[in-house]
C-alpha cells in the first residue's frame, strides 16, 4: 500500500469496481455450481481487506451480493505452479476476460512475490570499522548498525 497509485483516487475507484466484478464472478460460479476458488488481484484484495473493516456492513452486503458471507483466508501464500493459488488465479484470470472482456492484470495490482527475509547479519566484514558512504548532498550514512529489515 507505499506505491503510489495507492494514493490516486481513479486508481482506487477502479479497484472499487474489479472488486465488485471479483464478487460477480463468485456469484455466479455459485449460480452455476461452478467450484472454482477465485484469486484476486492485490487492488482487489486491498478492497476486500478494507471491506471486512466495516463487519456489519461486509455481512449485510455480502449476503446481499452473493448471498453469503465469503470467508477470506490469507494463510496459504504458496504460488508455486500448479498449486492452489497459481491454478485458482489462472481460471480467475480467464473467467474474468471471458466475462468482463478485459484483461484481468493491471500494473500496479499484482502479486510481487514474497516479502524477502528479514536481513539479521551486517554485511560489513569488520564490523568495528565505522564505513561511512557520502551521498547526495553531503550526507552520510553509518553502515555499522545492525538492524533487522522486515
Amino acid at each position: 500500500v507505499t506505491r503510489p497509485c495507492m494514493h490516486d483516487v481513479r486508481f482506487l475507484q477502479e479497484a472499487v469496481a474489479r472488486y465488485k466484478g471479483f464478487l460477480h464472478l463468485i456469484k455466479r460460479n455459485k449460480e452455476r455450481s461452478i467450484q472454482q476458488f477465485c484469486v484476486p488481484t492485490y487492488d482487489i484484495d486491498l478492497i476486500w481487506h478494507s471491506h471486512q473493516l466495516q463487519p456489519a456492513c461486509y455481512n449485510k452486503d455480502l449476503i446481499q451480493v452473493v448471498g453469503r458471507v465469503l470467508e477470506h483466508d490469507d494463510t496459504d501464500s504458496d504460488r508455486s505452479k500448479g498449486k492452489k493459488l497459481d491454478v485458482g488465479f489462472s481460471s480467475t484470470t480467464k473467467q474474468w476476460e471471458e466475462t468482463f472482456g478485459r484483461r484481468y492484470w493491471r500494473a500496479g495490482a499484482m502479486h510481487r512475490g514474497n516479502s524477502p527475509s528479514p536481513v539479521v547479519v551486517n554485511p560489513i566484514s569488520h564490523a568495528d570499522e565505522k564505513v561511512l558512504v557520502s551521498c547526495k548532498h553531503d550526507k552520510v550514512f553509518d553502515l555499522t548498525r545492525v538492524e533487522t529489515i522486515q
